[in-house]
């Protein structure tokens, strides 16, 4: 190989994080009702593999040929039934990198209708929905604690090539965990992540 292929592959190319296997886009559906905004949340049906029964946003895998806005707007509308027409975009939240090996884009939407009764949601993804006060979000003192991450190696990881051999210490890390609760509803993981990094822009 020489310089000027290097060059070519790499001059135009947009770069982006090592180890990720899957992409994933969400919407933070925001819908005003009586004069008052407030953001849509999704039950996640029990019959789920993932995550059965918990608190999300809309939102799937980025399928093939389409960018990242147009998945979250795609899912929102699959899963609460709307027409994307009354999908408004507003704007891209921050995304997560996950220590999962996954990444989730989040964007911002106006859904143009004025309830939810309006709303017949995808059963076989969503068992129900409900809403909650943005300004109850931006005044919510979010809970907070801390997971730790810490590194296994294979049961075969040749040790001895290492110049520490099995005595080795890998590094540790840690995340976030939050938690929001509103009427009896627990927003939690991800979901309050992506909820609090929203909320934050609006702050700042």
């Amino acid at each position: 190989m020489k310089i000027k292929n290097i060059k070519n592959k790499i001059k135009n190319r947009i770069p982006g994080p090592t180890r990720i296997q899957h992409y994933f886009s969400v919407l933070i559906p925001i819908i005003e009702i009586k004069g008052k905004l407030n953001l849509i949340y999704e039950i996640r049906s029990k019959n789920l593999n993932t995550q059965p029964g918990e608190i999300s946003f809309p939102g799937g895998r980025v399928e093939r040929g389409e960018d990242f806005s147009q998945a979250a707007i795609r899912e929102c509308s699959e899963e609460l039934l709307i027409p994307e027409s009354k999908i408004e975009l507003l704007g891209e939240s921050d995304y997560l990198i996950t220590p999962f090996n996954f990444v989730i884009y989040a964007f911002v939407a106006k859904v143009k209708l004025n309830s939810l009764v309006e709303l017949k949601v995808n059963n076989s993804e969503v068992e129900d929905i409900f809403t909650v006060p943005l300004d109850f979000l931006v005044n919510y003192q979010v809970e907070r604690y801390q997971t730790i991450l810490k590194s296994e190696f294979d049961h075969n990881f040749p040790y001895n090539i290492l110049p520490a051999g099995e005595n080795y210490n890998p590094r540790q890390g840690s995340y976030d965990i939050y938690i929001y609760r509103y009427q009896g509803k627990v927003i939690w993981g991800i979901t309050a992540e992506l909820t609090k990094a929203f909320i934050d822009i609006l702050q700042n």
